[in-house]
């Protein structure tokens, strides 16, 4: 025989959970465009960019030399443009530049 089970949430603690999805979603929105620049070395970077668009070694390069902007955020992954294409990298990897 099942008990009618109560919820182990109140509808206040969801609505102030709901609220703090959508201030986290403005942050995250907020940092796109944003320029950023890597935190390792081009061998490294080689070892860790997923090219969406473009080559590469030139995808590498110029995220090293000149970084790149953001696109899009998908949790730990990040879309970053550069002027040979764009490709995806850990966030782990990235860092918000200072230009």
């Amino acid at each position: 025989m099942a008990k009618n089970r109560e919820p182990s949430f109140s509808l206040n603690e969801f609505k102030k959970w709901m609220e703090s999805q959508r201030e986290h979603e403005v942050r995250r929105n907020h940092q796109i465009g944003t320029k950023v620049e890597s935190k390792v070395s081009l061998k490294k970077l080689l070892e860790k960019i997923e090219p969406e668009e473009g080559e590469l070694y030139q995808l590498a390069k110029d995220f090293k030399r000149e970084g790149g902007t953001l696109l899009q955020m998908d949790g730990q992954a990040l879309l970053v443009e550069v002027n040979s294409g764009t490709f995806i990298i850990s966030r782990l990897f990235v860092r918000k530049s200072d230009l």
